[in-house]
Formats: C-alpha cells, sequence, structure tokens
C-alpha cells in the first residue's frame, strides 16, 4: 500500500515540475486609473511572464493624441522572465480611451503563444477645483482646546501639566483634495509653545489653524535684580547655550536648575524670565545674580565686566551705547564718536583686556592707545604755539608802550624847546620894543626943546 502511494505522489510530483519547467507564455494588462478627466493622462502596464522571447506592441486609440509603443527583444541566457512594458496616454476629449495590445512571446523551450488584451479607461469633462481650505477636526491627545473647535476660528489653547515634553496634534481637513501640514508628534518645553496647521485648498489657497500649548510650571523661583522680578529657568530647553560655556547645572533653593559653565572665565550662567517671558542669561554666584554680555565680532568673543576707573584712558567719558539689541555703557573720546572702549575678558583665552567697539558697524578690536597718544602729542603742540605766540604778542605790547613813552618824551622836549625859544623870541621883541620906545622918548624931548 505504501508503496503505491509512493508511486503516485512521485507520478504528482513529475507532472507538477514538467508543467512548471515549461509553462508556455503568459500576458495581462492594467492601468492606474479607470477614469480620467480630459487633460489628463492614463497610464497602462503590460505584463509578459514566463518568456525568454517576446514581440508586443501596445496602442492607445479613442479619446487620446496618437499614442503607442512596442518592445522585441530576448533574454541574454535564453531563459524564462517577467516583464513589464508601459504606454501613457493623454486624453483630449470626454469619451473612452481604449489601450489595446497584441504579439507573441517565446517560452526557453521553444512554445510560441500568441497574446494579446485591451483596457477601457472613461473620460469624463474636467472636475472645478476645490477652494476649501477648511478643517473638519482639530484636537490634541491628553487635552481639551478652547474655544470649541469651529473651521471659522482659527486660534485654539489647551494646557498640560508640568513635566508635560511631547503632545500629538490631529487634525482633519474639509476636503480631500485639500493638503494638511502640522500635524502628528511635537516637543513642547514649559510656558507657550506655538504650532500652526496648515491646510492648503487644491486651487492653492491657505488657511492657518493656530494652537497654543501651555504646558504649566512648577512653582516659579521669583529673584529680584536690579529692582525688576524675574523667575529662574529651571531647563535647559528653554535656553541658548553661549558659545564657549558647557552645560551644567546648580543648586538654588531645594531645586537643580540647568546651567551653563565657562571655566576659563570662572562664570556659571543661568536664564531668568522677565515678566514679559523673554529669558535672560545671567551670572550666578552664591544666590547674586547680575546682567551677563557677551559681544561677538568674527572670532572674537568677549564678556563685558565693570572698568576699574584707573583703566579708563585719558580724556575719555562714560557713554551709554547700543551693540546687538543691548543698551551697555562705555567710554568715548567724545559724544559724536563711534568708537566706545570697555573692559572685557576673552572667553576663549581668558585674558582682561580694553576692547575698542566700533558701533556702526558693531566690531570689536584690542584697544589701541595710539590715537590718545597722538591727541596728547598734538595737545602738547598747541600748548608750546599758543605759548609762543602769547610771548610774542606780549614783546610787541612792550615795545608798544616803550615806543608810546618814548615818543611822549620826544613830543614833550619838542614843545618845551617850541616853549623855551618863544619865550627867547618874547623876550628879544620886548628888549627891542624898549629900546625902540625909549629912543621914540629921546626924540620927542628934543623937538620939544
Amino acid at each position: 500500500m505504501k508503496k503505491i502511494r509512493y508511486i503516485i505522489l512521485s507520478s504528482l510530483l513529475f507532472f507538477v515540475f514538467i508543467s512548471y519547467a515549461y509553462a508556455a507564455p503568459t500576458s495581462s494588462i492594467s492601468v492606474n486609473k479607470s477614469q480620467v478627466e480630459a487633460g489628463q493622462s492614463v497610464t497602462a502596464t503590460v505584463t509578459i511572464k514566463n518568456a525568454a522571447a517576446w514581440n508586443i506592441k501596445i496602442n492607445g486609440t479613442g479619446n487620446t493624441n496618437g499614442c503607442s509603443t512596442s518592445a522585441a527583444d530576448a533574454t541574454s541566457n535564453g531563459k524564462n522572465t517577467t516583464k513589464s512594458f508601459t504606454l501613457t496616454c493623454k486624453a483630449n476629449s470626454t469619451g473612452v480611451i481604449r489601450i489595446a495590445y497584441s504579439g507573441d512571446a517565446t517560452s526557453e523551450d521553444g512554445a510560441n503563444v500568441s497574446v494579446s488584451g485591451s483596457k477601457a479607461i472613461t473620460v469624463v469633462a474636467p472636475r472645478v477645483k476645490s477652494n476649501n481650505n477648511n478643517l473638519r477636526s482639530l484636537s490634541v491627545d491628553g487635552g481639551e482646546i478652547s474655544p470649541e473647535f469651529n473651521q471659522d476660528t482659527l486660534e485654539y489653547t489647551v494646557s498640560f501639566e508640568p513635566g508635560t515634553e511631547k503632545v500629538t496634534i490631529n487634525a482633519e481637513k474639509a476636503d480631500g483634495y485639500a493638503s494638511l501640514n502640522g500635524t502628528g508628534e511635537k516637543d513642547v518645553v514649559e510656558g507657550d509653545n506655538r504650532f500652526e496647521i496648515v491646510v492648503t485648498s487644491e486651487t492653492g489657497n491657505s488657511k492657518t489653524y493656530v494652537i497654543n500649548v501651555v504646558v504649566k510650571e512648577y512653582a516659579p523661583i521669583n529673584v529680584t535684580v536690579d529692582g525688576l522680578t524675574y523667575s529662574v529657568v529651571r531647563k535647559k530647553d528653554n535656553l541658548v547655550k553661549p558659545d564657549n560655556f558647557e552645560e551644567s547645572s546648580v543648586q538654588i533653593g531645594d531645586d537643580t536648575v540647568a546651567a551653563f559653565y565657562n571655566e576659563k572665565l570662572g562664570k556659571t550662567l543661568v536664564g531668568l524670565k522677565d515678566e514679559n517671558g523673554l529669558i535672560h542669561l545671567f551670572e550666578y554666584n552664591d544666590g547674586e545674580y547680575s546682567k551677563f554680555y557677551e559681544l561677538k565680532s568674527n572670532q572674537l568673543i568677549i564678556n563685558i565686566i565693570k572698568m576699574d576707573s584707573k583703566l579708563i584712558p585719558k580724556n575719555y567719558s562714560k557713554y551709554e551705547f547700543k551693540f546687538n539689541d543691548e543698551i551697555l555703557d562705555g567710554y568715548k573720546i567724545d559724544s559724536k564718536s563711534k568708537f566706545v572702549v570697555v573692559y572685557g575678558i576673552d572667553e576663549v583665552t581668558g585674558e582682561k583686556n580694553l576692547y575698542q567697539i566700533d558701533t556702526q558697524n558693531n566690531t570689536i578690536q584690542l584697544f589701541n592707545n595710539d590715537y590718545e597718544k597722538i591727541l596728547t602729542k598734538y595737545n602738547n603742540l598747541g600748548y608750546i604755539v599758543c605759548g609762543a605766540l602769547a610771548f610774542i604778542i606780549l614783546i610787541e605790547f612792550v615795545i608798544i608802550l616803550l615806543s608810546k613813552n618814548k615818543r611822549k618824551k620826544f613830543v614833550k622836549k619838542v614843545k618845551n624847546e617850541k616853549i623855551e625859544k618863544v619865550k627867547e623870541e618874547a623876550i628879544k621883541d620886548a628888549k627891542k620894543d624898549t629900546i625902540e620906545s625909549k629912543k621914540n622918548e629921546k626924540s620927542e624931548k628934543k623937538l620939544d626943546k
């Protein structure tokens, strides 16, 4: 009995093997769309199996512009294979497109068969494109958005408990032809997290829905710095690490707070959030906070520190200046100068120096004192020139005074000489008159006699 079963099974396997080894070529056709709009295209795929050689033609007829292709080839090793051929036709009007193929295929055992087939595609009038860019629904896993969803309400808020790090936003578009972006799993941090969900209609018009995910903070650590109130930022995700600093942490009260540390500077930075929600970096030292100022220019990064009065360059005065939207204190030669001198530490080398800032171009370089030296040199030269001019003017003034006195004496002398001469002349004239008078008297006496 077992022997009979063995013979029957062997025979069946033999016939199956023979059938497989010498299976005749087969063919089929498929299309990517059974219906298209006028102006659209459809692609047909013809597949030949169990063929070592083939000669196929594919044609598109009906409501399409002429489209056809052909393929005649054989396998390189003469063995059976499966091959596919495609033809794309564009619909030019409503109606029907028929894509048909015909030809023959030969298997590796030499069996040759004719192959053929066809597919019909309906062509309809173009559909008017949709302008619908609304959402059908909007939600956040584990939270309830407020207000309740309405396709015409564009902004929503949802709150989560402290420690939440991820949320999932779900949305469904109202129109199947529209596109949707902005959904899925999102990372969140303490405070406000804004996410946009954009729906774009088939015609290209977009509508933006906004979800504000508010992650509640733990009890805030409030501190006061320079009369202003801040809250300590606990997580590093809310902070931007400065260059040349490493991530670290610091213990403030009972809380471990994210921090940054620079060994060269010996400084620890923490984040403080102001009353407007803006985060700033502050230097932290045993419960004391001071604003951290970092200036960058090319490869130079300095941390501004307080300048000792002995370091202030001669003839420089204190002025406020603006650098990258920060208002800082520095020193200028005069109010109109665009150059400001500050005292700072190079965050790479740890060296302290005076630095000169070009406030017009926001560049930084080591302070060069040559300008001051030149200014002092010219000031001293000015003093010398002014002194020399004053001396010359004084000499001229003395000469003028002396000349004036001498002239007065001369004039006086001339006057005196003239007076004496006039006196002498007057005396002479008087004597002459006296003599004449006496002569006249004598003459008159003689006549009387």
